[in-house]
């Protein structure tokens, strides 16, 4: 037996085929009201999702719920009543006869989705910031956990220079919501845990984060493992490009605003005095220039192949950092 939110699809190797049902549909098959809908319509998008990934480059077929089709399907073979997806061995059948497929989808014109406002979302991102670390306390210090009250001061921020009016974020069920809201990771990580983690915290949030949940990510929790291995044989002064992360949760249209918005965002847009003072203590100093990067999980190879680009090799910081000679001094006076 297959569950409501999985019923109805197939592939023949060619075609993917998607049935669909109406409200009317939904109530007669399953019972529920219209929230019940809206969830169960959410849920089979993303198992439509799952399916394209899975049989990527086949053709897309809908093929809307016929009651009477379907029942006379049922009938002329009684062994269709011991099929494990029935919907769905109807549908392949139906996708078989062109002329039957259209007299249905001329009896039911109207497609049921939910729309981007409902949908709910949640995104990784790394905000990269290339820092200049002078010693390895430095680097050791800059694992540590960042305080909650930097943490809140950067949030407001980041939302009051860059992304106002933020609409508030409302839980609607387990599957929608409205608003957008913006979650900082309590450390600071490498890029790589960005890409190796974001599945996992994306699902994590969609599925337990509530509006009376802490405003931040406790990456211990949810990396398991050290976020900034050091490797004792470095050389100092040293350029890292390390990552905030930044998790975006919300509705699927307002989740697309804030990534425009992030990919828009200069230096001066953003709250790099707060990571100067949180650094200085650390002898750490933030590359001039630099930390208006994010790139969601999955991508961020490819930034920060491009900073590292841009950013001078180790010999050329040490040959940068080194005081002059004292020949050269004795000269210019």
């Amino acid at each position: 037996m297959v569950s409501k939110e999985k019923t109805g699809f197939v592939c023949d190797k060619q075609r993917l085929i998607y049935v669909t049902y109406s409200q009317e549909d939904f109530e007669e098959l399953w019972g529920g009201d219209l929230n019940a809908y809206k969830d169960f319509l959410l849920a089979r998008q993303r198992e439509f999702q799952r399916w394209q990934e899975d049989h990527f480059g086949a053709w897309i077929l809908l093929v809307p719920f016929d009651k009477e089709d379907y029942s006379r399907w049922l009938k002329e073979n009684p062994l269709r009543n011991n099929y494990r997806d029935k919907h769905a061995s109807w549908a392949l059948w139906v996708a078989q006869k062109p002329e039957q497929l259209k007299k249905i989808r001329d009896r039911h014109p109207l497609q049921n989705y939910i729309l981007k406002d409902e949908s709910l979302q949640a995104f990784l991102f790394g905000w990269f910031l290339p820092v200049i670390i002078n010693n390895s306390t430095g680097m050791r210090l800059l694992k540590r956990t960042i305080p909650q009250d930097v943490l809140c001061e950067i949030r407001q921020e980041l939302i009051s220079q860059s992304m106002q009016p933020f609409p508030e974020f409302r839980r609607i069920s387990a599957l929608r919501c409205s608003g957008a809201t913006i979650l900082l990771g309590d450390r600071l990580v490498y890029p790589d845990a960005i890409d190796q983690s974001g599945k996992q915290i994306e699902e994590s949030l969609i599925t337990s984060w509530k509006n009376t949940s802490p405003l931040y990510l406790n990456m211990d929790e949810l990396l398991g493992t050290n976020p900034l291995p050091i490797n004792p044989h470095w050389r100092y002064p040293k350029v890292a490009v390390v990552c905030l992360p930044v998790a975006v949760l919300g509705c699927a249209f307002d989740c697309e605003t804030i990534t425009v918005q992030l990919s828009r965002t200069e230096c001066s847009d953003l709250p790099m005095e707060i990571w100067r003072n949180y650094f200085h203590p650390y002898g750490i100093e933030l590359y001039p220039g630099k930390g208006a990067d994010f790139a969601v999980a999955g991508y961020t190879k490819h930034i920060h192949n491009e900073i590292e680009r841009d950013l001078p090799s180790e010999n050329e910081l040490h040959k940068f950092r080194q005081p002059p000679h004292r020949e050269y001094i004795w000269r210019i006076k």
